[in-house]
């Protein structure tokens, strides 16, 4: 095979970028030629330091990203220190407790604060005043959001099923090896944003770096650890409804409306029947609080294959129909065959009927 000069000159550059990692023939030591990925993230200005913080009603993806990729920041010399955007409970609370960890301080303020935000990229889901935040950083696999910057900013943004599989693949390309302890955070991000890989946004990426991490943690029987992972994710022992509705929330502007969307899976103790009843209570409240327009619950049940959909708002029992192509019953409710994914499928759906209903009434 022939290769052309200006063939030459392409591959010689990309050799020049590659990392490069050569050990001394007499000693351990290892030599380690930097990235392009590693000379932007380095040459970035932090100032005194870097906030890293995920979304609001914090679930794994969200804290154990910001956790991770705070280490592997730190390891290039850079001042980041990990926070989360509210109290962690449920399936994260589990997470770092069998991992011997506290959770990261709440950050209550993220206005004048040099931040990174991972697993988000809407204002409406980040904590307070990050608006008036320096954002450095955005590392997601959601949809773009509607934070925008002044000043250049580093997005890395991935279409997998979790922002730890985005945090792995750069520990990879960096040649950064992960501790068994964050080896473990990521692939426990995999597990819940995945649902153990089953879920329709899982990759192939997901899939790979899910067995190289698997392979560098401390977990030594991962379905039984998953298994514990979704029994303390429908777990609300000592939870108030609120905190149920607010354990995975998040919020979106969608054609002018600003819309609520909560995901709850029912537990034994707790039938899906049940909860959807007390959360129809309490929703009318929440949408008040939150100065929402609609607010919708994916209220999942597995074994029953069913997701039950309550809604709230002006509008939204149409934009419920829509979207899902089925009726509300007499309880306010929708039921269709189980949603997986908020990102892939309810959303999606919702947004179309949201448009469809606003549509009809212009």
């Amino acid at each position: 095979m022939y290769v052309t000069m200006k063939q030459f000159k392409i591959l010689f550059a990309c050799l020049l970028c590659m990392c490069l990692s050569v050990s001394c023939s007499d000693s351990d030591e290892t030599i380690v030629y930097c990235t392009p990925l590693r000379t932007i993230i380095t040459g970035m200005d932090y100032g005194d330091g870097v906030l890293v913080v995920g979304h609001k009603s914090p679930d794994c993806d969200a804290v154990l990203s910001a956790m991770t990729y705070a280490s592997l920041l730190q390891r290039m010399g850079i001042n980041a220190e990990a926070r989360v955007a509210g109290k962690v409970i449920c399936e994260p609370r589990y997470v770092l407790q069998e991992a011997g960890i506290e959770a990261p301080a709440i950050l209550d303020d993220a206005a004048g604060q040099n931040i990174i935000m991972t697993d988000h990229s809407e204002f409406a889901q980040a904590a307070n005043g990050m608006s008036s935040a320096r954002i450095l950083h955005i590392i997601d696999h959601h949809g773009t959001g509607s934070v925008t910057t002044p000043q250049p900013l580093f997005y890395y943004a991935l279409p997998v099923g979790s922002t730890c599989t985005i945090i792995a693949s750069m520990y990879e390309e960096l040649g950064e090896k992960p501790t068994a302890t964050e080896a473990r955070l990521m692939l426990s991000g995999i597990l819940s944003d995945t649902d153990n890989l089953t879920k329709v946004t899982t990759t192939a990426t997901d899939r790979r770096l899910y067995e190289w991490l698997r392979q560098q943690s401390d977990i030594s029987d991962v379905e039984a650890y998953y298994a514990a992972m979704r029994k303390a994710r429908t777990s609300f022992d000592g939870m108030t409804d609120d905190d149920i509705l607010f354990s995975d929330y998040k919020e979106y502007e969608i054609e002018g409306y600003k819309v609520g969307i909560g995901n709850v899976f029912a537990s034994d103790e707790l039938g899906v029947e049940e909860l959807c009843q007390r959360m129809r209570q309490i929703m009318p409240a929440v949408r008040a609080q939150q100065g929402l327009d609609m607010l919708f619950m994916m209220l999942g049940d597995r074994q029953a294959n069913v997701t039950h959909i309550p809604f709230c708002g002006d509008g939204a029992r149409e934009a419920a129909e829509a979207g899902f192509g089925a009726s509300a019953n007499s309880d306010g409710c929708i039921v269709v065959t189980y949603i997986s994914s908020r990102k892939a499928q309810f959303l999606p759906a919702i947004t179309e009927g949201i448009r469809q209903t606003t549509f009809n009434i212009q």
